[in-house]
């Protein structure tokens, strides 16, 4: 009788559905975030030939469109992340939780930006615009600015993952809602894609090694707390 009422407190638990939908978010934004950068962005964006980018772009004009569709679908689903991150971590402290989601819907919101960046580009190798008069040589060079452009606003995101993830796992760590050691992956991971993004905004021309190594080990905790999150979800009590 006892472990049937303790299972039917939890279903009724309006967290527990909030919890695994959180959960399911994080592996589906990671999901995209990877395939997204592996199968497009890495195969049309070659930054040290922009001949050969707008070669490749014009050449796969669906695949550059679909990829920016789902990225602006993944930054869509990190607000519904954040505000469900703020629904679970709320009565943790109020205050911290909402600054998290005020700094990771402000990644969403900069991240659709950097979008828009994409698709001008677009735009503009296609025409859209009628600006008859850029030759050849003007327009790699405005395409090769509006591309670094996307890539500072991308590490300012980078930044705001950072400083809202770093607090959201603060408040779990706090909470004891998962395990002590989780949150403190949680907490160094993040803190970790902040000093990324001050690595890419300080040194350019920084090793990639770093960023491989440092998105790999981001995308499997993500991984890792969203599969958590689905699964076991989290100790209330």
């Amino acid at each position: 009788m006892r472990l049937k009422r303790k299972i039917n407190e939890e279903s009724m638990n309006p967290k527990t559905a909030i919890v695994k939908a959180a959960g399911l978010t994080y592996v589906i934004i990671i999901v995209i975030g990877v395939l997204n950068s592996i199968f497009i962005d890495a195969r049309l964006i070659i930054y040290e030939d922009i001949s050969l980018t707008i070669n490749n772009i014009l050449t796969n004009e669906f695949l550059f469109r679909s990829g920016n569709a789902w990225v602006l679908i993944m930054y869509v689903l990190v607000i519904i992340l954040s505000v469900l991150l703020y629904i679970i971590l709320k009565n943790v402290n109020k205050n911290l939780a909402l600054l998290a989601m005020v700094f990771r819907i402000s990644e969403a919101l900069l991240g659709i930006t950097t979008v828009l960046i994409s698709f001008f580009i677009l735009g503009l190798l296609n025409n859209q615009f009628n600006v008859k008069a850029i030759e050849n040589t003007q327009l790699n060079i405005l395409v090769a600015a509006l591309l670094d452009l996307r890539t500072i606003g991308l590490y300012i995101v980078l930044l705001l993952v950072g400083l809202g993830g770093t607090i959201f796992f603060y408040l779990f760590y706090k909470s004891f809602y998962i395990p002590k050691v989780l949150s403190i992956w949680g907490m160094l991971t993040y803190l970790s894609m902040i000093i990324l993004s001050f690595i890419g905004l300080l040194f350019p021309e920084h090793p990639e090694i770093i960023e491989m190594v440092l998105y790999g080990l981001g995308t499997l905790f993500e991984l890792t707390i969203g599969f958590w999150l689905l699964i076991k979800g989290v100790n209330i009590q």
